[in-house]
């Protein structure tokens, strides 16, 4: 019996200890035991692990299909490993041992946007994906309409002048997210987004 693809539409998870050579540009791609699906050109996020916070946006470069014994030493550079065999000794410790008929998915990225602070994850689907800032920045354009009260008002404008990790510094994080999503819920009912 077959198994299902898996559809990557908004994000897609990655170790925690990938963080630094993602960022540094040494890990451009990311292989999967198994059939993902992803189309090229789209954007997603990339959410580190265990702490499912965002670092970046990336937009999806191309999707392949291999066996594991196609697997190559480029492969492996790209995916930030020395050679196919390190490659291997890391997608075992993931998945299992791995056989030379198993299928692999090779999904290339390049990072569009870095997040230096970092989103968690639920407040990103909590703003259906849109970005604080990007928030923010529309609460500003159109703040008037809105009728906001003034810790929300001046909450918005620090993650928008001085960014979320500033701002989550200063008034706590449940009173940034809940600011966020009081933005949010009045840019969507006043027809802005």
């Amino acid at each position: 019996m077959k198994r299902k693809s898996v559809q990557i539409r908004k994000f897609m998870l990655i170790d925690s200890a990938y963080k630094s050579r993602i960022l540094r540009g040494d890990k451009v791609t990311t292989i999967r035991y198994g059939d993902y699906e992803a189309r090229p050109g789209s954007e997603i996020y990339l959410v580190i692990t265990p702490s499912d916070t965002a670092i970046a946006k990336v937009r999806i470069t191309r999707v392949e299909k291999k066996k594991v014994r196609e697997l190559t030493n480029e492969d492996a550079r790209l995916d930030g490993f020395s050679d196919v065999k390190e490659l291997l000794r890391e997608l075992s410790k993931i998945y299992g041992e791995l056989y030379g008929d198993d299928e692999v998915t090779i999904i290339g990225f390049e990072v569009i946007k870095r997040f230096e602070d970092g989103i968690p994850l639920k407040w990103l689907k909590g703003l259906n994906y849109r970005e604080p800032v990007e928030i923010a920045r529309l609460y500003l354009e159109n703040w008037e309409k809105l009728n906001l009260n003034r810790e929300t008002d001046f909450i918005l404008r620090r993650i928008y002048n001085e960014g979320l990790g500033r701002a989550v510094r200063t008034f706590g994080p449940k009173r940034v997210q809940g600011a966020l999503l009081k933005a949010y819920h009045a840019l969507y009912g006043a027809g802005i987004i």
